[in-house]
């Protein structure tokens, strides 16, 4: 009983935190590709596994782990929030995204930061609602104590190879299609 009221505790204070600094539309804050050496870059460094090592579920119930990632070449993880209107606004053409790139070594993975027990009715439905049919993980423990504690907004939106190390900058905001299509090429003749 501790366990799950400290676990709705953190999850409360998790999504207050993400209310607080609001959902982000990305125009504020989109970088031009400039190489700047404050953005992150990739490499095969151990620190680079933005992620690290977790366990989690499905938004389904299925376990999954940091695992996910080996399953293509670039995984494009989608952070967002079931109160984030900009997040829900891209999920459509991030399944089409998921749909026209399996084929090319390319996976999307929802990581949804407000939901922390599997078969949430509100998520499962903007996700039936938008077609964003690829996998959405909830917000474990290790998820909460690891990446999400350092996003302060969504959605938020970083790429990771098959070992789980960054590859290019975290991007702030929604995008369209087009945009997320330009990105995903790019990285893609760079891993």
């Amino acid at each position: 009983m501790k366990r799950k009221r400290a676990k709705a505790i953190t999850i409360l204070t998790l999504s207050l935190a993400l209310l607080l600094t609001a959902c982000s539309t990305g125009k504020e804050e989109k970088k031009a590709d400039s190489g700047s050496s404050d953005s992150p870059k990739a490499s095969s460094a151990a620190s680079d596994k933005v992620f690290g090592a977790f366990e989690s579920e499905t938004l389904e119930g299925e376990a999954v782990s940091d695992e996910i990632f080996s399953k293509a070449d670039l995984t494009m993880v989608n952070i967002w929030g079931t109160f984030c209107g900009p997040c829900i606004r891209e999920m459509p053409d991030l399944g089409e995204l998921s749909r026209e790139y399996a084929d090319k070594g390319v996976q999307i993975v929802g990581l949804v930061s407000d939901v922390g027990e599997a078969k949430d009715e509100k998520a499962e439905e903007i996700v039936s609602t938008t077609k964003a049919d690829y996998t959405h993980m909830i917000a474990s423990q290790d998820l909460m104590s690891g990446i999400l504690g350092s996003v302060n907004v969504v959605p938020t939106t970083i790429f990771v190879d098959k070992e789980g190390n960054q590859v290019g900058e975290v991007y702030s905001g929604a995008r369209d299609k087009a945009e997320w299509a330009g990105i995903i090429d790019k990285l893609l003749g760079e891993i």
